[in-house]
C-alpha cells in the first residue's frame, strides 16, 4: 500500500513536471519576473501593442531603396556632371534625408567626377557657406557636411554651371511612392555609414554577445519621457545581465557617433535624436516612443530598414492607433505632448526586442 502511495505521488509530480515543460515549449519567451518601481507622478499608459516595421505585409510602407531615377524625377544618365540641389527646410531630419539622397545621385556618377551640393537659396546658403555659423545653429547637421566634404570630395557651393542641378522630390513625407528616407540601394547605405564609423563587430561576436547595452535616450524639452529615469531604473532591475543607462544627447555628430554604434537596444521618443539610427550595428533594436496625437509610423522606421535594424513602434496613448494619417495641423497641435509608458509594458517590449535582434543575427 505504501508503494502505491509512493508510485502515485511520484507520476502526479511527472505529469505536472511534464506540463510545465509544455507550457515553456510553447512560450519561446517566458515572462520575465520582476516588480515595477516608479518615483514619478505621471499616470502611466501601456499604449499600443508593438507595431514591428520590417515586414512589408505585417506593416505595408513605400520601398526604401529605388533608383536614381526615381529619387531624381529629372535625372537623365546621359549628362555628365550632376549637383545635387539642396532645396530642403533646415531641420537636422530633413536635412539627413536630402542628403542620403545626394549620396545616391553621387555615388550613380564615375568616382572622378565632381560631387557638388547646390545650394541657392540665400536662406540656406547664409548658412551651409558659413560653417562656423552652421556649426553653431546645427551642429549634428553641420559635422554630417563637413565629414563629406572632407572624407566624400564633397564641394559645397551656391553658383553652378556645368548642368542641370537636380532636385529629389518636393514634401519628401507626403511622398507615397517612395519611403521618408531612401537612397537607391543597401551598398550605399553600407557606404554612407563607413564614411563615419568604424567597420561593425565580426557577426560571430555579436552573436554571442551575452551581455548587451540598453540605452533609453530621452528628448529635452517635448514629446519626452516623463519617467525616463523610472524606465532607467526598472530596465536596470528586469535585466540585470545587462548594461541599462540613460542618456541627454549635448547635439554633436562626435557624440552620435560615440553612442550609436555600441547601443544593442535602443528606447526613444520620436524625435530627431533617431537619426543616429543610421550609425547602429545591424539588428540592433529599436523601440520608438509616439504621444497621443502626434503618429508618424513611416518616419523613422524607413531609416530603420535602410540600415538593416530590428524597429517597432509603440504608440503611448489612451486611444487607438491612428488608422489613417494624422493631418500636419493635428501633429503641430501635439507636438508638445509628452508621455508616460507603463512600466510593465516598457520591460516586456524590450525583452521582445531583445530575442528579435536576436533572431535577426541569427538569420544573417
Amino acid at each position: 500500500m505504501r508503494q502505491r502511495r509512493i508510485f502515485i505521488r511520484f507520476s502526479v509530480a511527472l505529469i505536472t513536471f511534464a506540463v510545465l515543460l509544455n507550457d515553456v515549449a510553447k512560450n519561446d519567451h517566458p515572462t520575465r519576473a520582476w516588480e515595477a518601481k516608479t518615483s514619478s507622478s505621471c499616470e502611466a499608459e501601456s499604449g499600443s501593442e508593438l507595431i514591428y516595421t520590417t515586414n512589408a505585409s505585417v506593416f505595408p510602407h513605400p520601398p526604401e531603396f529605388t533608383s536614381v531615377s526615381v529619387l531624381f524625377p529629372k535625372f537623365n544618365d546621359s549628362q555628365q556632371f550632376f549637383a545635387c540641389w539642396y532645396e530642403c527646410p533646415m531641420h537636422h531630419p530633413h536635412f539627413v534625408q536630402e542628403l542620403l539622397r545626394c549620396f545616391s545621385l553621387w555615388e550613380s556618377q564615375p568616382s572622378h567626377h565632381p560631387r557638388v551640393l547646390y545650394v541657392p537659396r540665400r536662406q540656406f546658403w547664409r548658412k551651409m557657406g558659413n560653417l562656423a555659423d552652421f556649426d553653431k545653429q546645427f551642429p549634428i547637421s553641420s559635422g554630417i557636411l563637413r565629414t563629406l566634404m572632407r572624407s566624400y570630395n564633397v564641394t559645397v557651393t551656391n553658383s553652378w554651371n556645368a548642368g542641370t542641378p537636380l532636385k529629389v522630390q518636393n514634401m519628401m513625407e507626403k511622398d507615397e511612392t517612395i519611403s521618408p528616407f531612401a537612397m537607391a540601394s543597401r551598398e550605399h547605405a553600407i557606404k554612407w555609414k563607413d564614411l563615419f564609423v568604424p567597420p561593425e563587430e565580426e557577426l560571430t561576436s555579436r552573436q554571442a554577445k551575452e551581455r548587451l547595452k540598453i540605452a533609453v535616450v530621452n528628448r529635452p524639452a517635448t514629446r519626452k519621457l516623463l519617467n525616463a529615469m523610472d524606465a532607467r531604473d526598472n530596465l536596470a532591475a528586469a535585466f540585470p545581465e545587462h548594461d541599462v543607462f540613460e542618456h541627454h544627447l549635448n547635439g554633436t555628430l562626435q557624440e552620435m557617433i560615440d553612442l550609436f554604434p555600441m547601443v544593442d537596444v535602443l528606447v526613444s521618443p520620436h524625435g530627431s535624436q533617431l537619426t543616429g539610427m543610421m550609425f547602429m550595428q545591424r539588428c540592433s533594436a529599436v523601440l520608438e516612443m509616439f504621444p497621443h496625437l502626434y503618429y508618424t509610423p513611416l518616419y523613422f522606421s524607413s531609416l530603420a530598414r535602410i540600415f538593416e535594424l530590428t524597429h517597432a513602434n509603440w504608440y503611448i496613448s489612451h486611444d487607438d492607433v491612428p488608422t489613417g494619417k494624422l493631418a500636419l495641423k493635428t501633429r503641430l497641435e501635439n507636438s508638445v505632448n509628452n508621455m508616460c509608458p507603463s512600466m510593465d509594458k516598457l520591460v516586456s517590449a524590450v525583452e521582445e526586442l531583445i530575442h528579435k535582434r536576436k533572431d535577426c543575427l541569427d538569420s544573417i
